[in-house]
């Protein structure tokens, strides 16, 4: 066991006994090798960091289709990098072109559309938001190939490259934007995110 903890020897004993409180990263290696599922592994992390460990990201449930159909609020759900996995009417009829992006994170800082069509004050009042989500994104799935090359990309675009990151990412103050279907409009944005999937939804405040 010692070996396969790549400690030395007597570790896994120390731990079994309390003697030694292993590092978040020997935690993660402990249980890997012995093989604790999701739900444990996030309770023994919880018992022993008070904070819930960063998981690879799994499959999406097909049930996040049904789940925005109940919304009439723009809802929508991503991947933590950003690729789109469901969205309701009100989402779709937010475009201009009457497609959404298959990336949200890429069509949000990069995109023409957002920029200059749909999210208004877009240089001031998102996109350092959207940034300093994005560097979150990164730390949490650094290995993640989508993640990096929208690192990449942004550091490389003539206009976000200027802009520095907010102290936080997207929250709750109002911000306007033009949707296709209702007009200008100001919203609240509601993010809740897992290990698998980023869910958001924008809370209309009527015309604006």
């Amino acid at each position: 066991m010692d070996e396969a903890l790549r400690g030395g020897t007597g570790t896994y004993q120390k731990l079994e006994n309390g003697v030694l409180v292993p590092s978040p990263e020997l935690f993660l290696r402990v249980a890997a090798t012995l093989r604790f599922s999701d739900h444990h592994l996030r309770i023994a992390h919880l018992d022993l960091f008070r904070t819930d460990p960063v998981l690879s990201a799994g499959p999406a449930s097909p049930h996040w289709h049904r789940w925005v159909r109940c919304h009439t609020e723009t809802a929508y759900v991503c991947s933590p990098a950003g690729e789109l996995i469901a969205g309701n009417d009100a989402f779709t009829q937010m475009f201009p072109s009457g497609r959404p992006p298959a990336n949200m994170t890429e069509w949000a800082l990069l995109s023409a559309e957002a920029r200059e069509d749909v999210l208004l004050n877009w240089e001031r009042d998102w996109a350092p938001y959207l940034l300093a989500d994005l560097r979150l994104a990164l730390a949490r799935h650094p290995d993640d190939p989508t993640l990096r090359e929208l690192r990449d990309a942004v550091r490389n675009d003539p206009r976000t490259r200027h802009i520095e990151d907010a102290p936080t990412g997207i929250g709750d103050e109002a911000r306007r934007l033009r949707h296709a279907g209702r007009g200008t409009i100001t919203v609240r944005a509601l993010t809740s995110r897992t290990s698998d999937v980023t869910v958001v939804t924008l809370l209309s405040e009527g015309q604006g």
